[in-house]
């Protein structure tokens, strides 16, 4: 893969007409979602999954002409209908489940999700348990939400869960090599940026699709066009930002003891 080769890797929340008041600004519609993914067979692009993405990006072998990547988090139970559109149109696609939201409301089921893990063209991965940022958390807690994931859903699917997908985007180096300890060979951040072929394959870059997202602009990001290539390292914003959520939880507990 060459470096400098745009690789646009894209994030769903839920796809639902009338999503709840939390849901809503990550929820695109089912209409919409339809235009996207036309917008993704007209590109030319080769939607693959994440696990041999980050394996490409490992090993520097040149990957499937002009890759794509399609990714769901949180794992609605609507994903099944988007993944079906995809399946349909022989795009592949990953989802990241929150573990402890399995059978809750307007969530995935254990029985769906051992499903989706059987179903070609679709990868199963560990989204925490409890959708925590991860960054703010002690060692114990930290290795709870990584490690007891991973092997929860490796119960109920009946096969390896190798990609993890950070909570709200928050990690740090501690984080990163906790993830890497538990035996996950990826994992995905966020940065609303594109990938590409030296992009760190334990915290690929994504681009996050909103409800008001028009498909114009799904397509151009997908083309690689008008979007930053994801950094190397971490920003001082990013680190700015940890420290004010850490001082915040360090009163809160403060206050509750």
């Amino acid at each position: 893969m060459r470096a400098d080769a745009p690789v646009p890797v894209l994030l769903y929340h839920s796809v639902h007409d009338s999503p709840g008041p939390a849901e809503r600004p990550y929820a695109v519609t089912p209409s919409a979602f339809s235009a996207h993914v036309d917008a993704i067979r007209a590109s030319g692009r080769r939607a693959v999954t994440i696990s041999p993405l980050a394996a490409v990006m490992r090993a520097g072998l040149p990957p499937h002409a002009r890759p794509l990547a399609i990714t769901f988090d949180d794992g609605y139970a609507d994903n099944l209908d988007a993944i079906e559109v995809l399946l349909d149109r022989g795009l592949s696609s990953t989802i990241y489940v929150t573990t402890n939201e399995v059978d809750g409301r307007n969530r995935l089921s254990r029985s769906q999700l051992a499903e989706l893990a059987c179903t070609t063209g679709v990868e199963v991965g560990a989204h925490g348990v409890r959708h925590r940022r991860l960054d703010e958390l002690d060692l114990r807690e930290l290795g709870e939400e990584v490690t007891a994931s991973k092997l929860w859903l490796e119960d109920v699917i009946g096969r390896e869960v190798r990609s993890f997908s950070y909570p709200h985007g928050a990690y740090d180096s501690r984080v990163r090599q906790a993830v890497m300890a538990a035996g996950y060979r990826s994992a995905v951040a966020v940065k609303n940026a594109l990938s590409h072929g030296d992009d760190d394959p334990f915290a690929i870059a994504r681009w996050t699709v909103m409800r008001e997202t028009p498909v114009e602009r799904v397509a151009t990001v997908i083309e690689g066009e008008g979007v930053r290539r994801a950094w190397s390292g971490e920003r001082l914003r990013t680190r700015a930002f940890r420290a004010v959520r850490r001082s915040k939880r360090r009163v809160t507990r403060a206050v509750a003891g």
